[in-house]
């Protein structure tokens, strides 16, 4: 067995060597960027989400503010349709009123008149019964 030619040791030595460099100063700063970058991506996210959680609960909070004001809205434009309701059956009820008393008035005045002309029919009656008569027979009756 032949001892080990030098050439392998100092192939072997500079192997070792480059490895450790490009370790050293390659892939132990890459893989720390890397990391850094994916500490960045991960932060980015977990902010992202925070603030689209905060977002989300804002525009609930404004929707649920939306509906209510909706809410309040219809009762009071319910409430104002009810009075203006309430208005409008207080004034046909006064007109009504007003109208059946004025009614009554003209019906009594009416009633006034025809018994005023019953009388003076009745006052009238005999004597234009016998005008009438007078007149069909050809002359003047007496009293």
């Amino acid at each position: 067995m032949t001892p080990p030619n030098a050439s392998l040791v100092l192939v072997m030595v500079c192997f070792w060597a480059t490895l450790w460099l490009v370790y050293r100063f390659l892939i132990r700063p890459v893989g720390a960027v890397l990391d850094d970058r994916q500490r960045r991506v991960d932060g980015a996210q977990r902010e992202w989400a925070a603030r689209n959680e905060e977002h989300r609960q804002a525009l609930a909070k404004i929707e649920a503010e939306m509906h209510e004001a909706a809410r309040d809205a219809a009762a009071q434009r319910a409430a104002a349709r009810q009075q203006a309701m309430g208005r409008r059956q207080t004034a046909l009820d006064a007109a009504r009123a007003q109208a059946d008393a004025r009614l009554a008035e003209v019906l009594a005045g009416l009633d006034r008149d025809a018994a005023a002309a019953r009388a003076e029919l009745a006052r009238r009656g005999s004597e234009l019964a016998r005008l009438l008569a007078g007149r069909l027979l050809g002359r003047e009756l007496a009293s």
